[in-house]
């Protein structure tokens, strides 16, 4: 059981670090008046809305990990 929630812990910290890099990414952008932008290299266009998201993943995604974090530390004293 206590591998289980290592394992775990390391997944979704690595996905937690995953959506705040993107949400980082996506702040540095310069958006027109209509909210999005165009990369011409990658030919793809980012919506401005998207960010927010990111950034609520973000949040969600560093609060599940610090009750794992907090759960191992817990079992870890026990």
């Amino acid at each position: 059981m206590k591998s289980i929630l290592y394992i775990l812990t390391i997944i979704t910290g690595l996905i937690t670090s995953l959506f705040v890099w993107i949400y980082i990414q996506r702040t540095n952008l310069d958006y027109n008046s209509e909210g999005t932008f165009f990369s011409a290299e990658k030919e793809v266009v980012y919506h401005e809305q998207a960010m927010e998201y990111y950034g609520m993943l973000a949040l969600i995604g560093i609060l599940l990990t610090g009750l794992l974090m907090l759960r191992l530390i817990v079992k870890r004293k026990t």
